[in-house]
């Protein structure tokens, strides 16, 4: 079972951990890199796993990161991209597989979120609503938090919709481009009993440097019965407030009480740390290395969270050079003073 530490009540990680680019920057040098799992479980108490989004994972293989790091770290599982970016009239068959996977972690206790990162394209339409809508109750029970890329979507109607379906949204830390949500300007909650950072980076300069082509529109054969219209949301009953580095405020309101509070940093706005060929994958869009000054802000939010009884998660997506595991650590350093 996972082992809490409950004088740190904060869980804090990564997105993604294997990457032989931070031997030396975060990994020892000479670490071998089948050990990579058990070294980051040392220092962080979670871990946002992403390549469950390309490869449909196996209950084994799931299991395997469980003990690899030794119960000590909770997990959130991105769901696969035939879920959210590649859908078809199959995609429930695709759906209990993936949730047949999560089976181990979830009976380990160290379950904390599925993430189901929904494209750019995925537009506030009535198909996408009523698609969404059927893919959370394909996953009741499970804690799901749905991540949008278009600010569409981003509206009380919404929020008060997840909630009704005891699921969460994601705050995204991006950079201030057209479509995407922007934290500094719109109203993004923590809602029902979870709430979600990721802090993706602010490299508005590179963020559609690497895109591919148009991504697939979300076409599925949708289940009788599910609700596509959302209700208003309800008056907000906690507002939290986080300033950039530009002065901007970042206010997240209509936030009623909750008890699971996550935080997952993608770089956005403070230096990008290097060029479009320097980062693996094609990852220059979270090539950012976020400042002392820029982490700072976001410890009072934490903790706003914490004395609200919810269960913080923070995630750094930023992991070109280390960046993100750099920015993990100094941010844990700054909540254990505070």
């Amino acid at each position: 079972m996972f082992k809490e530490d409950k004088m740190f009540p904060v869980l804090i990680g990564t997105s993604g951990y294997d990457y032989p680019e931070w031997k030396g920057v975060f990994y020892p040098q000479d670490l071998k890199r089948k050990d990579f799992l058990s070294y980051y479980a040392t220092q962080f108490n979670a871990l946002e796993l992403n390549s469950t989004f390309y490869n449909m994972p196996t209950a084994e293989r799931l299991y395997s990161f469980y003990q690899r790091s030794e119960g000590r770290i909770q997990f959130s599982i991105k769901a696969n991209r035939l879920l959210t970016h590649e859908t078809d009239s199959t995609w429930q068959t695709t759906a209990e597989d993936f949730k047949t996977a999560l089976i181990p972690l979830e009976q380990k206790g160290c379950l904390s979120a599925v993430l189901f990162q929904m494209p750019e394209s995925f537009h506030y339409t009535r198909d996408n609503r009523i698609y969404l809508a059927n893919l959370i109750q394909k996953f009741e029970g499970f804690p799901v938090m749905i991540e949008f890329r278009h600010k569409e979507w981003i509206k009380d109607s919404v929020f008060e919709g997840l909630e009704k379906r005891n699921a969460g949204i994601v705050f995204c830390d991006m950079p201030r481009l057209k479509n995407l949500p922007d934290g500094t300007l719109t109203k993004t909650p923590f809602i029902g009993n979870k709430a979600y950072l990721r802090l993706h980076g602010r490299n508005a300069s590179a963020w559609y440097a690497h895109a591919p082509k148009a991504q697939t529109s979300i076409v599925s054969t949708h289940a009788n019965g599910a609700k596509a219209t959302y209700a208003h949301a309800p008056k907000a009953q906690t507002s939290i407030i986080s300033t950039h580095a530009n002065g901007a405020k970042a206010m997240y309101a209509h936030a009623p009480k909750a008890q699971t509070s996550i935080i997952s940093t993608h770089a956005n706005g403070a230096k990008a740390t290097s060029a479009a060929g320097e980062s693996p994958g094609g990852s220059a869009r979270y090539c950012y290395d976020y400042s002392e000054n820029e982490l700072t802000q976001f410890v009072p939010i934490i903790n706003a969270a914490v004395r609200e009884g919810k269960k913080v998660q923070v995630y750094f997506n930023n992991h070109p050079n280390g960046s993100g595991a750099k920015n993990g650590l100094k941010l844990k350093e700054m909540i254990l003073k505070h």
